[in-house]
């Protein structure tokens, strides 16, 4: 497959609620995360084209646990899992993310001029 990534991923692994029209898919877990987008493991009735709410789960003490929350758009579904386009975040949940991937980035400074860089059009942070 042909790879068009053009922002650093990195290895992430947690738990992450979806919700789109008509249905809420919790505990989903996630492979991978860039400050554009995150790939969900394993099969969900999610299809390409869903405009859904992102909640990423941080790890902490139960109720007092940071959850990130984003718009997004299911960008594509493989065999493995389903890829979603981040569109928009408040500017908290931006650093935060921001920093998650610095902080797990094999090349950090690589990872920090893409965030010179707009990731998505919109209103919060914007255009990858």
């Amino acid at each position: 497959m042909d790879n068009r990534r053009t922002r650093t991923r990195v290895p992430f692994h947690t738990q992450v609620d979806i919700q789109t029209t008509g249905m809420k898919l919790k505990n989903l877990e996630t492979r991978d995360l860039s400050h554009k987008g995150v790939f969900l493991l394993g099969d969900n009735p999610l299809q390409e084209g869903h405009v859904c709410t992102v909640s990423i789960h941080l790890a902490g003490d139960g109720e007092t646990a940071p959850i990130l929350h984003m718009e997004g758009k299911v960008a594509r579904i493989t065999k493995d899992g389903t890829a979603i386009d981040f569109v928009s975040m408040d500017p908290d949940t931006y650093m935060h993310l921001r920093n998650l991937v610095l902080l797990n980035a094999d090349d950090p400074d690589r990872a920090e001029k893409e965030f010179a860089q707009p990731a998505f059009n919109g209103s919060s942070e914007s255009g990858d």
